[in-house]
């Protein structure tokens, strides 16, 4: 293959590569490329624009899932594609050494300041990496200010964070979890929502509280106002930091440029991940106002590519876009639309037992006994939509914010042909 390659120009490359079969894609997934995802056989995209994917045949599908909220500004998204040709046509730097004084960087700090209100930011890439730095920064945090170096971390039923060793204790299905310990010690799970159980272990030694304000993983699993203000309550009285893990829900997915602000309740530490990329490359980090975030100092905490100058224009992009098209009150808009039409079609159907959910982040539970949620997920993707299932019986519906009523129509018709 190499030998092929070395002869070819760009556009014979990109060729190359996009003209394999769907067949010998499949064949090829299989034999080389670790398992660890199992992928749907019926639709090979190989080109996209705004919510829609498109495969060879020109068959055009919704991508209902929005690439886990990571495509929340559509596929290709014209602006933030242009930014990045225009940036890599000046030559710039790409990447640098964080040592190295980055102009995006800085400037992606100052708007990121304005857009947040909190005043500062640690880059990272892959969402998990959010909430590992806010693990760090809470233990150090807890160290320097009460002299406790082994403190407990609380996090929740339900609850979805990543997948690195830290975090992978926290799943409760056991494909998720066995054979990958021992797991580093210091945290301790409770239900979600119980505002009881929580108050009687949180203590001295904890350092912080670990939530996700609308579980998305979990099946679109969500608690009321009086909860989180309740929560917030606890952690001021008790000095414990308040983490939010909005890697999914942040940047207008709920209605909201982050679901925190539905309930009144800001964290200390704010994870975000996911639609700051705009789809085209890993953008992710954790915000907090500055005393707490300097307790980082040098050496204590890096990322090779976090904050990479590609990266930050990317996210400055991305963020001109959000507030440009004013995707939160799209969402919401949208949204509201989506959750009435589907609790009305679930008073008629007998495959659904509940339907729940924040701007376009929703969840359609299914009535168990039946068919389940992956089959219901190939029928739906027969029809023209890709939406996923978690959990067996919850179908979860989160497709990029850029969608208009007609896009999400469609999406509602298909919902009503397969589960009515």
């Amino acid at each position: 293959m190499i030998d092929k390659l070395l002869n070819m120009t760009e556009n014979e490359l990109i060729d190359d590569v996009l003209n394999i079969s769907d067949n010998e894609t499949f064949d090829l997934l299989e034999n080389t490329v670790a398992h660890n995802y199992g992928v749907y056989k019926g639709f090979v995209p190989v080109s996209s624009e705004g919510p829609w994917l498109i495969d060879g045949s020109g068959k055009k599908v919704l991508d209902g899932v929005a690439a886990y909220s990571a495509a929340n500004l559509g596929h290709n998204n014209p602006f933030v594609r242009k930014v990045i040709k225009e940036f890599l046509d000046k030559k710039s730097p790409t990447v640098l050494g964080r040592f190295m004084a980055s102009k995006p960087l800085a400037y992606a700090g100052q708007l990121l300041k304005e857009v947040t209100g909190f005043e500062s930011y640690l880059p990272a890439n892959g969402g998990v990496e959010a909430p590992e730095a806010a693990i760090k920064l809470a233990r150090l945090h807890h160290f320097s200010k009460k002299g406790i170096s082994d403190p407990n971390i609380i996090y929740f039923t339900g609850c979805f964070h990543g997948r690195t060793i830290t975090v992978t204790q926290f799943f409760e299905e056991e494909v998720c979890r066995d054979g990958f310990g021992p797991f580093p010690a210091g945290f301790h799970k409770i239900p979600f929502g119980d505002i009881d159980s929580l108050s009687k272990v949180v203590d001295r030694e904890t350092a912080a509280v670990l939530i996700e304000p609308v579980q998305g993983e979990g099946g679109i699993n969500m608690a009321d106002k009086d909860y989180f203000q309740s929560l917030r309550e606890l952690c001021s009285d008790t000095e414990t930091l308040l983490i939010f893990d909005e890697v999914q829900t942040g940047w207008g997915r709920t209605g909201k440029m982050f679901a925190w602000e539905h309930f009144d309740t800001r964290p200390d530490i704010l994870c975000t991940g996911k639609s700051i990329s705009a789809g085209f490359a890993p953008v992710s980090g954790i915000f907090a106002d500055k005393e707490l975030m300097d307790i980082f100092t040098p050496g204590s905490h890096g990322s090779t590519f976090g904050g990479a100058p590609l990266s930050m224009m990317i996210a400055i992009a991305s963020i001109v876009e959000i507030v440009r098209q004013k995707l939160p009150e799209r969402s919401a808009e949208l949204g509201a639309m989506a959750l009435d039409r589907l609790r009305k079609l679930a008073e008629k159907s007998n495959a659904i037992k509940e339907v729940r959910g924040m701007g376009l982040m929703i969840g359609i539970e299914l009535e168990k006994g039946g068919k389940t949620g992956h089959d219901y997920c190939e029928d739906i993707l027969e029809e023209g939509m890709i939406v996923k299932e978690t959990h067996d019986w919850v179908i979860r519906f989160s497709p990029p914010i850029v969608c208009t009523e007609d896009d999400i129509d469609y999406a509602l018709k298909i919902f009503e042909k397969v589960l009515g």
